[in-house]
């Protein structure tokens, strides 16, 4: 009986870009990819050239106040310089 291939899942989260993109298959295959086809969502579904599913990526992970893209918008139009600090 033949062994049955083994892939990784390789997982990607991007906090500038805001977005997690999961790979079931290896990310070179990449071809193409869709828009998934939702009202509420605009996620992204990754396929080979076989049109076969191999990555999903889910757009907009965190929440507002944690979206690094959104927050470096509105600090770049502060006049004074930002300092960070813990409490």
């Amino acid at each position: 009986m033949a062994k049955a291939k083994r892939n990784e899942v390789k997982i990607y989260l991007d906090p500038v870009a805001n977005t997690f993109q999961i790979f079931w298959d290896d990310p070179k295959k990449a071809s193409l990819s869709e828009e998934v086809n939702s009202p509420y969502r605009n996620d992204v579904i990754v396929k080979d050239k076989q049109g076969k599913p191999i990555s999903l990526e889910v757009i907009g992970i965190f929440p507002s106040e944690l979206n690094i893209a959104a927050l470096s918008k509105t600090l770049a139009k502060r006049k004074e310089p930002l300092l960070l600090q813990t409490i």
